[in-house]
């Protein structure tokens, strides 16, 4: 009895981001990291905001695309209760509080504090969370107000470090490259051309949280390298990505 208890304790006890497996994909026999298990909630893509979108980019990067291609990711905080809350912000096609144009605000995913993962976009959609790096980030909002209390959540941080890791891994993103909002503008891949928002950015996720943020994902382990016989034959995953 008491082994069959130790045994059943063993496969509901929470595993800590260190121990995201590595997989070999069906597809062309590389090794990725295990996808988090992820709930798809997305918002209204909508004709208009696609052609809102589109516009967005050719204004602002000069590009003809509602397509990210993965270069960084940017953590954030939702300023929100719930995810519900985030959702719901997000979800409107409207011109946006602060700078007052379209399409709407998003990122590709957002983290509840129980640790749930939600994505509210296909991962590769190029949604207006970071001015300056839209063209080229991926989005990640963690629902809380402020640095402090998300890294102090450990299921929201164990789940943050799952997906970042799993989407570094997919995208070749090395660590230096995952952000907060508050150090956009030292990206080398930031690039506005609206020059009144060229010194636009937010204070969340302070480069002191970040470079904890930093830690934690890299003493979560390397990304797998596939078998010496397929280096170097496959392209980087994704610049297009899975959905």
């Amino acid at each position: 009895m008491i082994a069959l208890l130790l045994a059943l304790a063993a496969l509901v006890s929470p595993q800590p981001a260190r121990e995201a497996p590595a997989r070999t994909s069906a597809a062309g026999g590389a090794v990725v990291v295990a996808r988090p298990r992820v709930t798809r909630r997305f918002i209204p893509l909508t004709q208009q905001r696609r052609r809102d979108t589109a516009a967005y980019a050719r204004r602002h990067y000069g590009l003809d695309t509602t397509t990210v291609t993965p270069h960084v990711i940017v953590e954030h905080w939702t300023q929100t209760d719930s995810v519900d809350a985030t959702y719901y912000i997000f979800a409107p096609n409207v011109p946006d509080a602060e700078l007052h144009e379209r399409p709407g605000t998003c990122s590709q995913f957002v983290i509840a504090r129980s640790g749930r993962i939600f994505q509210l976009t296909p991962v590769t959609f190029l949604c207006r969370h970071t001015v300056g790096l839209n063209w080229a980030a991926i989005g990640i909002e963690h629902v809380g107000f402020s640095d402090g209390e998300v890294l102090g959540n450990r299921a929201q941080m164990d789940a943050s470090l799952r997906l970042t890791r799993w989407l570094r891994c997919t995208y070749e993103i090395p660590v230096r490259d995952v952000i907060g909002h508050a150090e956009s503008l030292s990206s080398p891949f930031h690039r506005e051309r609206v020059a009144s928002l060229r010194q636009q950015t937010h204070d969340d996720f302070q480069p002191t949280a970040m470079n904890r943020y930093r830690e934690r994902l890299r003493a979560a382990g390397d990304c797998p390298r596939p078998p010496a016989r397929l280096r170097g034959t496959q392209a980087a995953p994704g610049r297009t990505g899975p959905s």
